[in-house]
């Protein structure tokens, strides 16, 4: 596992989210807001069949009302 900071998709937001990820993911979108798999399908984000993904809800160091969703393909 390997530490990887993302920075909060907010307009004009320079905080830096973290988590532990594989060394080999890969972050494919950042969405404001805590966003469920089903809704990056249905707004034509639907991924290749057999990808594995995880999700990181993560909430912005410098504003605490910044939550937002990362997803990363494994």
């Amino acid at each position: 596992m390997v530490l990887v900071r993302v920075q909060c998709p907010f307009d004009s937001c320079d905080g830096m989210g973290e988590f532990e990820t594989d060394p080999e993911g890969k972050i494919i979108a950042r969405e404001k807001g805590h966003v469920e798999l089903d809704k990056f399908q249905k707004v034509g984000k639907q991924l290749l069949s057999g990808t594995i993904l995880k999700e990181e809800f993560l909430q912005c160091p410098v504003d605490e009302a910044h939550q937002y969703t990362v997803l990363v393909e494994l």
